[in-house]
């Protein structure tokens, strides 16, 4: 049976993690939007992912215990006939440190769903869920998003977006002189790096050319060398950087959504306008 199984550890309470996984108001800042949740043994709750209506969920809660486990089954019906289990399971192992195991088992009852059902892309959900989504929650790390519609095709704005040359030009309200070092492809390592030669290393998660790119942030750079994660670099690491571009009638909305620290919040909320309408002035 395939199985897969995360765990995650939290500087937090138990307490706050029982609420992030099985109050419907906190689920659905960091989770997904299950209005017809309640937690009691039968209910039958169902959604959607969350920036669409193409997967459909209906799941039933089979157990729970306060603050220690809570257990359901996952279904996609429109999709498959499978049916399979998941368990989120909380544990203190020192004061202060609480572990969360999120385990989904019966993933290869989804085979006649096709390729999108596959174990492996279960498996980079719920890392993504459990060690990016939950964790921004706990640590109060919040989603920012900003758009601005430009006159320019998709594939001009993308231009400017990635052209080394261009990056600079787009980016100068934050550091005057960052640039990257990298090539932007699905998998790559990218270095983001100040004038003093200190920064950001982040891997390209997910690509569409044109579309989409999704940075995952690993950690800081320090005289151009990748530094190893410490205790405070571990409360962010694998925070999103995400751009979204949409093409309408020659118009693009560029969307970016940016998981940000509490204390850089206003500093992104003063900048990142200011960036992209750089980005329009070079693309327009």
């Amino acid at each position: 049976m395939s199985v897969v199984k995360v765990t995650a550890v939290f500087e937090t309470s138990k307490q706050k993690v029982w609420s992030a996984i099985t109050n419907p108001e906190i689920m659905k800042i960091w989770y997904f939007d299950m209005s017809n949740f309640k937690l009691e043994i039968g209910n039958e709750f169902t959604f959607y992912e969350p920036d669409g209506t193409i997967f459909f969920h209906k799941c039933k809660v089979l157990n729970f215990e306060e603050n220690k486990l809570f257990q359901h089954t996952w279904t996609h019906p429109e999709q498959s006939k499978g049916s399979s289990i998941v368990t989120w399971t909380i544990e203190e192992i020192e004061t202060g440190k609480i572990q969360v195991t999120l385990s989904h088992e019966g993933l290869d009852t989804f085979v006649d769903g096709g390729e999108k059902f596959e174990p492996k892309n279960y498996e980079i959900g719920w890392n993504a869920l459990v060690k990016t989504s939950l964790r921004n929650y706990l640590y109060n790390i919040q989603k920012l998003v900003f758009n601005l519609e430009i006159n320019a095709s998709a594939e001009t704005i993308w231009n400017k977006l990635w052209n080394k040359e261009s990056y600079t030009q787009w980016v100068m309200p934050f550091c005057e002189g960052t640039y990257f070092t990298g090539e932007i492809e699905l998998g790559n390592r990218i270095h983001f790096i100040a004038p003093s030669f200190h920064g950001m290393y982040s891997d390209v998660f997910y690509l569409i050319p044109n579309e989409l790119v999704i940075f995952k942030h690993i950690g800081n750079l320090k005289d151009l060398k990748e530094q190893p994660i410490d205790a405070e670099t571990e409360k962010w690491t694998g925070c999103f950087e995400i751009y979204k571009l949409k093409e309408v009638e020659g118009k693009t909305t560029v969307t970016a959504e940016i998981d940000c620290m509490p204390e850089y919040i206003n500093y992104m909320n003063e900048k990142f306008p200011l960036a992209l309408q750089e980005l329009k002035k070079i693309s327009e």
